[in-house]
């Protein structure tokens, strides 16, 4: 019978920061471990944050934010097989996350970052693989970004200009792509989904 751990606290350290892509979020510096599928209560925060999962299994992992009704609200990753990658949650606002409703087949970490943890888009061009959160410096008039992207799966990036509100759809792709987007002014965060590797130039 599949063996199921209880996730583990390990509480590393909170901190709390400030501006304007950095507010402070309720769990920040806070890692859950665990194995196979489980429900991982934390304090309700309406704040967005950083998740950085991590899974070792071969089969399905799947993750939602869970309201404190108990309503799966925001859908962060749905692999198959190992995975690493960094997500947004609540992105666009909504009722606050209460839980984590986690499937998986192997072990596998959560780690909550607060947004100033986001990784720095700061020359012209980023390059990655996974799901990555980027930061940047708000853009100003008309901005455009080409995308590069190689894989089977999806390709999916959205902007926002206030993390908590809706973002903007920038590409929405499966597999190899090549392609060019506005990227609307006020743009301080990008999110990536891919399953392959991808390069981003911002103009």
């Amino acid at each position: 019978m599949f063996k199921r751990v209880l996730a583990v606290l390990v509480l590393v350290g909170a901190t709390l920061t400030t501006g304007a892509v950095s507010a402070g979020a309720a769990h920040a510096d806070t890692t859950y471990r665990g194995e196979g599928d489980e429900v991982v209560r934390v304090r309700t925060t309406k704040t967005p944050g950083l998740l950085q999962f991590r899974h070792d299994g071969e089969a399905n992992f799947i993750v939602f934010t869970v309201t404190p009704v108990g309503k799966k609200q925001e859908l962060l990753v749905n692999e198959i097989g190992p995975y690493s990658g960094t997500v947004l949650y609540n992105a666009q606002g909504g009722k606050g996350t209460a839980a984590l409703e986690i499937k998986a087949d192997g072990a596998w970490s959560a780690v909550f970052k607060p947004l100033s943890k986001a990784r720095c888009w700061c020359a012209g061009t980023v390059r990655g693989t996974g799901d990555h959160v980027l930061k940047l410096s708000p853009t100003r008039g008309l901005r455009t970004v080409r995308s590069s992207f190689t894989g089977e799966g999806n390709f999916i990036v959205h902007s926002y200009t206030r993390p908590g509100s809706y973002g903007d759809l920038l590409f929405n792709e499966i597999g190899s792509y090549r392609g060019k987007a506005l990227l609307p002014s006020g743009t301080r965060l990008v999110t990536v989904h891919a399953d392959g590797s991808w390069v981003l130039t911002r103009n």
